[in-house]
């Protein structure tokens, strides 16, 4: 699958809801892999140990396509993860994950209440995400490092200048030059020795 933009979290946000007496924190971010993700979880789950459910989802880019996972964590099943995920979905985000907190009040809110309240929360989330600017589109690009010889630096630099790439670090050895660039395309020099897909803001 190649996805040339998408839309993402800057950062952590969070967000408080009461419904019928149980309390509903969510906690949206910006997440890199499944590595972050997992460690974003571990985190939430340590923070409020002493919840009734820390239910998460999340959404991401990977290598072979988009990886979603959802789990219930102890509510009925399909109440909460894909309820959330679903949340997730409809914003069109990606790299992205999320854990709401439930702190249970008394009251049992039945399937549909369920559904409804962790579907809230992470929308109302998602919302405040947007009036704060942390929603942001990020594009595809290329980054790539090229070995130069000194007898060719100049010409070489003179067109990368030409192409219009950003040169993101130089750094030198006794024979040759290491630049590294980010470009909007791939470069097709003899001196690239590496190149690999990134995203970045599209501003």
């Amino acid at each position: 699958m190649d996805i040339e933009r998408y839309k993402t979290i800057e950062g952590t946000i969070e967000d408080k809801i009461n419904i019928e007496r149980s309390i509903f924190i969510t906690t949206l971010r910006g997440i890199e892999d499944e590595y972050e993700a997992k460690n974003f979880i571990s985190e939430m789950n340590k923070k409020y140990a002493d919840a009734t459910h820390n239910c998460p989802a999340y959404r991401l880019i990977g290598k072979q396509g988009i990886i979603e996972f959802s789990s219930d964590v102890g509510e009925p099943s399909g109440t909460a993860g894909v309820p959330m995920l679903n949340s997730l979905r409809k914003a069109e985000l990606l790299n992205v994950a999320v854990v709401v907190t439930r702190y249970f009040g008394g009251v049992k809110l039945g399937i549909r209440g369920l559904i409804d309240a962790y579907s809230q929360s992470v929308e109302r989330a998602i919302e405040k995400a947007q009036s704060l600017k942390s929603i942001l589109v990020k594009r595809k690009a290329f980054k790539q490092k090229l070995k130069i010889d000194f007898v060719s630096y100049g010409k070489k630099m003179q067109q990368l200048s030409y192409k219009g790439v950003t040169i993101l670090d130089i750094s030198y050895s006794e024979e040759y030059a290491f630049v590294e660039v980010i470009c909007n395309k791939p470069l097709d020099f003899p001196e690239i020795v590496e190149s690999e897909i990134i995203y970045i803001a599209d501003i």
